[in-house]
């Protein structure tokens, strides 16, 4: 078994460079991101409307072959129409497309803030300690979705800054791995000696 393993990692590391080439890909587009925000932010929406799309085709295909099986199918079918449809609805309308993606990121953020403070506070009610971070953190989110849904031309930028860093560091971080990856090849070729 050990031997297995062995020779799995021997073969993951041998291609370490792949790494570094997706590593490099996602930081030049990150930068070009940065750097065309229009073309950027048509992308994501178009992003948004394929998720859309797919997850409500995907939906109704999943409440139609389970329809025998699943006691309220008729409410996973209803999901997937209405995402179909809500999908059809924003490729009709671009511009609309931009502003319902800034106001579900907004929302978004919205509850996943509210979220953090409930963990919060049932953190505090057990003594775990960090739980005022987590409190801070959810109230500076609360705010920043109220900006995110009052500003949609703040938001506008937040969101294609916010992608374009995301991309840069995910870039690094497989950059970094591929270095270590090839460490740890030279030191198999090492031992091979």
């Amino acid at each position: 078994m050990e031997n297995n393993l062995f020779r799995s990692v021997r073969k993951a590391v041998r291609y370490w460079w792949v790494s570094i080439l997706i590593g490099a890909l996602a930081v030049i587009l990150g930068v070009w991101c940065l750097a065309v925000p229009g073309t950027t932010i048509t992308i994501l929406a178009a992003l948004f409307v394929a998720g859309f799309l797919i997850s409500g085709l995907f939906e109704i295909v999943y409440a139609v072959a389970n329809k025998d099986s699943l006691d309220g199918w008729g409410w996973s079918l209803a999901s997937g129409i209405i995402s179909v449809v809500f999908a059809i609805i924003l490729l009709a309308l671009p511009l609309e497309t931009i502003i319902v993606l800034i106001f579900f990121v907004g929302f978004w953020m919205m509850f996943q803030s509210f979220w953090a403070i409930g963990v919060s506070i049932e953190m505090q009610k057990n003594g775990i300690k960090g739980w005022g971070w987590i409190l801070a953190m959810a109230i500076l989110g609360i705010i920043l979705s109220i900006i995110l849904i009052v500003n949609p031309l703040f938001a506008t930028g937040f969101i294609i800054a916010l992608f374009s860093i995301t991309l840069i560091m995910y870039g690094i971080l497989r950059i970094y791995y591929g270095v270590k990856l090839k460490s740890i090849s030279n030191e198999f070729k090492k031992m091979d000696n």
